[in-house]
């Protein structure tokens, strides 16, 4: 069983990259209750470590930050531009409510728009550059929205709740990739026997292949590594059919090569024990390969000399928005596949 209270905790927990300390906070409480030794390094990795850890440990990430924005100029009207962090879609930004994490505490918004009254035929037929739009916190002033406590850098994530649809599926922000999140806390009890280390990883979604994964596999020198993230659904109409390889409810998505081999390629032994444990353990599982985007796989594979990857993703649609969707049934069979994963691999 799924816990919906903790997966929607994460969920809606603030996590734009640079600023995972809400989400690591969470995950380290967890995983010190499930008897880990766990740290938080200079970069905001949460470091977990098994009570049977030691030297080659098997390695799983999950990246704790979410897609966000970056407050870059507050105009003397008190409105507020920003900054993009991480890949989103100019087209779910109109309209939507945020919060703005200050030094003085949370304040929310709302990115304004002109009304369809006001706008022209053409105009409707086009995305708004996030650079035209705008956040509105109720301020009359620059210096009003000052005093607030808003300033340049400070970092903007929607403001969104966790919601159940039809009791089989879950949407909500940020499940790239607090479900990967979840799926650690939820087998660390279950694999804590084992030569392992569990890391939250930060900065993925601004990542060039490294960032975080990229610092804690270095330190670490693991003898694996398994990224556990979210994969991208196509089980909709919006997408062709050759476009659609990936699908709820079908078990977790084993993916072979990332950002058309720019990415990680996953390590041939990895990848075929990883499939023979699927089989024996007769739980589902989608093969994939993605011309764009990657996971922390990506940022590790290259450390020390090479160290062996592969990605386990929840399928996932609409990913990099506010309503993304994943099945709760996936996310229980990755749960059941990496504990078995781990078992052979440990």
């Amino acid at each position: 069983m799924v816990d919906m209270a903790l997966l929607s905790k994460l969920s809606e927990s603030f996590g734009v990259p640079g600023h995972e300390g809400e989400v690591a906070k969470i995950m380290a409480g967890e995983l010190k209750k499930a008897g880990y030794r766990v740290e938080i390094d200079r970069f905001g990795n949460v470091i977990a470590r098994s009570p049977s850890a030691k030297e080659k440990p098997l390695m799983l990430g999950a990246h704790m930050d979410e897609i966000g924005m970056l407050v870059k100029f507050i105009n003397e009207k008190g409105f507020i531009r920003f900054l993009k962090m991480g890949g989103i879609d100019n087209r779910v930004l109109v309209n939507q409510r945020v919060v703005i994490q200050t030094a003085k505490g949370p304040i929310y918004g709302v990115i304004g728009n002109k009304p369809p009254h006001m706008q022209k035929a053409e105009d409707m037929k086009v995305a708004i550059d996030n650079k035209n739009l705008f956040i509105d916190i109720g301020a009359k002033s620059r210096k009003e929205a000052e005093k607030m406590g808003v300033r340049i850098g400070d970092p903007i994530a929607f403001d969104i709740q966790t919601k159940v649809l039809n009791k089989r599926l879950v949407t909500g922000k940020a499940l790239d990739n607090r479900v990967g999140c979840y799926i650690l806390l939820d087998i660390a009890k279950k694999i804590k026997r084992k030569n392992v280390v569990l890391v939250g990883t930060a900065q993925e979604e601004v990542s060039t292949f490294g960032k975080g994964a990229m610092v804690a596999a270095y330190n670490l020198e693991p003898s694996a590594f398994i990224a556990v993230d979210t994969s991208i659904a196509g089980d909709h109409p919006e997408m062709s059919e050759d476009e659609a390889l990936i699908h709820l409810h079908k078990g977790p998505a084993l993916c072979l090569v990332e950002a058309a081999g720019r990415g990680n390629v996953a390590d041939t032994k990895l990848r075929e024990k990883s499939i023979e444990v699927a089989k024996k353990s007769k739980i589902p599982y989608q093969l994939e390969v993605i011309e764009g985007g990657a996971t922390d796989a990506a940022s590790v594979y290259g450390e020390r000399g090479g160290i062996p990857s592969i990605a386990i993703c929840v399928p996932t649609r609409y990913i990099h928005s506010n309503v993304a969707v994943c099945s709760i049934e996936d996310i229980e069979k990755t749960c059941n596949y990496l504990v078995k994963l781990v078992d052979e691999l440990a």
